[in-house]
């Protein structure tokens, strides 16, 4: 799935919470929230600019979530698990709040041991049969590749 493709497709199934998306789509979609990110970064800050900026990053907030949800459904696994992702965002808060040594030598080394149990969930090759959340996303591509191979 190509970049405009991704951003199609993640606008259009923005309620979608049941199926399947591919690698692809998702860090297509992570890559354009970066170049937004970062063209903001870099105009002049007017009222209207900043107001804007604001209530698009809301508009894609419930998007995301979606496309989180679907992403971990490719792997074979619920979309549920995204939850855990804030709560240790809450721990991590609560233990810098209190001042923790409890919480920096637990909370610390959890958060970053989550963190890249998520990356390495959504840089994982899906399942490239139907599972129970649906059929592959990318069949449609690898069905035109395997057609387009002399035999």
């Amino acid at each position: 799935m190509g970049f405009i493709d991704s951003i199609k497709s993640f606008f259009l199934k923005a309620f979608n919470f049941s199926t399947r998306s591919s690698r692809s789509e998702y860090w297509y979609v992570f890559l354009a929230q970066i170049l937004f990110s970062l063209l903001t970064q870099f105009t002049p800050s007017f009222l209207f600019l900043d107001l804007s900026v604001s209530v698009i990053s809301i508009l894609i907030f419930l998007p995301q979530i979606s496309l989180t949800a679907r992403r971990f459904h490719d792997v074979g696994m619920s979309g549920w698990w995204q939850l855990c992702f804030p709560i240790i965002l809450l721990l991590i808060s609560v233990t810098l709040y209190f001042n923790s040594t409890f919480g920096f030598v637990f909370v610390g080394p959890l958060s970053g041991a989550l963190f890249i149990v998520f990356i390495y969930l959504m840089c994982k090759e899906g399942d490239t049969r139907d599972n129970k959340y649906g059929s592959d996303p990318l069949a449609v591509f690898r069905e035109k590749i395997n057609q387009n191979l002399p035999e």
